[in-house]
């Protein structure tokens, strides 16, 4: 008679524990993902959109965005690292010194072969129900971005232009994702 393995249940206290800095440790709803470090394309596109979007959050006095890694817990046993978060001033959590508790405004991951399906799924589904009003899959491979957003059943498939506006009153910001996208090809 073969004998049932219990599968552990995490929290975020016990993963902040684990100690390797070539990985990325994060927990969902209790479940170990464990992801290596990204590559020089991925974190090019990072790089660039962080550039996009602290430049625009500046200029119309609406926020900050943070690279990661930084933490973002939303329950006792999820507790993530996307790629960069918006924070929007005065509105929604705002960090404590070692992390966010709650939704940001934006959060966007650049997915790599062995973050695909974490990405996708489990990250998506975790920020959709923890009210996180948008957040973007950005493909490097597909050279898009999937955006979601609060109650989408599909994700919005955008290729040439993302134009993104943090709150009614605010400007669009318009990113050329063509450009984005061709500047993280290695040289």
């Amino acid at each position: 008679m073969a004998m049932a393995t219990a599968i552990p249940h995490y929290t975020a206290d016990e993963v902040r524990q684990f100690d390797d800095p070539r990985l990325r440790f994060e927990v969902i709803r209790g479940e170990l993902f464990v992801s290596p470090a990204p590559k020089i394309p991925h974190q090019r596109i990072v790089r660039d959109l962080v550039r996009l979007l602290q430049d625009y959050l500046e200029a119309e006095h609406l926020g900050e965005i943070l690279p990661g890694p930084l933490e973002v817990q939303f329950t006792e046993d999820s507790a993530v690292q996307p790629d960069a978060l918006v924070m929007l001033r005065d509105r929604g959590p705002q960090p404590t010194i070692e992390r966010l508790y709650g939704p940001p405004a934006l959060v966007i991951e650049v997915i790599s072969y062995s973050s695909k399906r974490t990405d996708r799924l489990q990250k998506r589904a975790l920020y959709m129900e923890e009210g996180v009003p948008e957040y973007w899959i950005v493909d490097p491979g597909l050279r898009q971005i999937e955006r979601w957003r609060t109650g989408d059943e599909q994700p919005e498939i955008l290729r040439d232009r993302l134009e993104w506006r943090p709150t009614e009153a605010a400007p669009a910001l318009a990113i050329d994702l063509v450009r984005l996208f061709s500047r993280s090809e290695v040289h």
